[in-house]
């Protein structure tokens, strides 16, 4: 076997590996996301490395390409997402270490899941459809 026909496979088979490792999943569970003002809220973060958002709340968040902050979106009857003036919640610090928090429920319904994937499909332009 000649040096090129080696290297001719070898190339093919990173490539093909490549197809299959190309987008991991998001990491799970429950994180802290700071906005840029410094004030921090609790999230989840779902999808892969080339389509993903934060659940918070029962909420989709994704940050306002205008002013950079994280706020809650919606998907509306045109079937396009669409940011809210509202942000998700403060997390407040002045809680006493006695008394535990209640975690929250950050999970989306799943027909908000199913919606978000369509119109990430149908805009194939990265991480925050149109």
């Amino acid at each position: 076997m000649s040096i090129r026909n080696l290297l001719v496979k070898i190339i093919g088979i990173l490539l093909l590996v490549n197809t299959f490792v190309a987008a991991g999943p998001a990491i799970s569970g429950v994180r802290t996301f700071t906005q840029p003002d410094g004030t921090k809220f609790e999230g989840v973060l779902k999808g892969d490395s080339s389509f993903h958002w934060i659940e918070s709340e029962g909420s989709i968040v994704i940050v306002n390409p205008q002013d950079k902050f994280y706020h809650k979106a919606i998907i509306n009857t045109e079937n396009k997402i669409s940011i809210m003036s509202e942000k998700p919640t403060i997390i407040q610090n002045n809680m006493s270490e006695a008394s535990p928090r209640i975690p929250a429920n950050h999970e989306v319904t799943n027909e908000k899941r199913k919606k978000l994937n369509q119109l990430y499909k149908n805009s194939k332009i990265g991480s925050h459809p149109q």
